[in-house]
Order: C-alpha cells, then structure tokens, then sequence
C-alpha cells in the first residue's frame, strides 16, 4: 500500500506527481516555481530600486558639481552608489525594497534572525560577477544561491516561515510543521488517481 505525501507548504496531494526539493524538502512544483519567482521578481524591483537610487543622486550631484571637470568624480560616485546599494540591499532586517514586497526575507540559516549588512555584503557579493545573476535566476528553485552558503544565510518565504521547509521547529505532537498547518488525508491506496477520502 503506497501514500502519496501532500507538499509541505499548500498540502495538494495532487501536485506531488513531479516534487522538486527546496532546501531538502518535497514541495510541488507550483510553490517551487511560486517561491522562485517571488525572488527574482524582487531582484529585479531591487534594481529598478538601486537604478532610482542612482538617478537621484545624480541629479544631487549635478547641482553641486556642475562643471565639466567633476563628471569624472560624478561617474565614480554613481558607481559606488550602485555596487554599495547592491551588496547592501538585504541588510534592512533581511528585507530589500523588492524581498518587502514580495513577502520573503534573507534570515542566519542557524539563529533563523534577519541578516545584517555584513551578511548582505557576503551573500550578494557574486552579483557583481558578469554572469552570475544569470546562473543565480536557475540556483533560486531549489533555494540556495551563490553567496548563501559562504554568509551562512537562507532566504525564507514569510507567509510560511514557521514552516519546516524554512526552518520552523517541528511540532511536538506530530513530529511535522506547526499546529496551525492543515494537510489533507493521506490517500490509503496503490490508485494514484483515487480522489483522497474525506
């Protein structure tokens, strides 16, 4: 007699037929593609983020220095407002502009607390690397990216943070995710495609 386990984080059975792993774990590829589209989503309103950043500054500097001599130093500012707002971006209590909106947050993968600037510093350091962001966009489905393991940091989904998938403690009672998680019976039978009973 075979079970079918339901995913973690939005218990369907149903969509067990091809899991994939988010760090370790069985989830259905929906809120595997869910997960990793909230991130580079967030990514890429971090850089429209750091690009209005980098406009305003500009503007600032261009009143101050206003001759022709200072657009040198103008361009060298620009640059390190850009790479410094880049690798700081997560250090807000593990949260970017982009992670805030989009409900997930870089947290110590041993404390489970919000990371710092210097975690961010670490974590988002191989974003400079030219071609890295490309590689990073295919590391995010199964959670961990370049720079996560070297700052010791994972990035979490909030909505589902008590969740063991993202490091929430067991429950007691069950040896499974939280109280509050409600999960659907666990079909009893070899018929993959039996509707679960009630």
């Amino acid at each position: 007699m075979s079970t079918i386990a339901a995913c973690p984080l939005c218990g369907d059975q149903q969509r067990m037929n091809q899991p994939k792993k988010l760090y370790g774990y069985d989830i259905c590829k929906r809120c595997s593609s869910k997960f990793a589209n909230r991130r580079q989503f967030a990514y890429f309103l971090d850089i429209i983020f750091v690009r209005i950043l980098q406009f305003v500054a500009a503007v600032g500097l261009g009143l101050v220095l206003a001759t022709e001599q200072d657009i040198d130093a103008i361009a060298t500012i620009l640059i390190l407002v850009f790479v410094i707002a880049l690798l700081a971006k997560d250090g807000f209590s593990g949260t970017s502009p982009g992670k805030a909106l989009m409900g997930v947050q870089a947290v110590d993968e041993q404390t489970r607390k919000p990371i710092g600037f210097a975690a961010s510093i670490k974590r988002n350091l191989p974003t400079l690397v030219p071609i890295a962001p490309i590689v990073i966009a295919f590391q995010l489905i199964q959670g961990k990216r370049w720079g996560d393991g070297w700052a010791g940091t994972q990035v979490i989904w909030k909505k589902y943070a008590d969740n063991p998938v993202f490091g929430g403690a067991l429950n007691a009672d069950t040896g499974f995710g939280p109280a509050e998680l409600k999960l659907p019976p666990v079909q009893q039978t070899a018929n993959p495609y039996q509707s679960p009973r009630q």
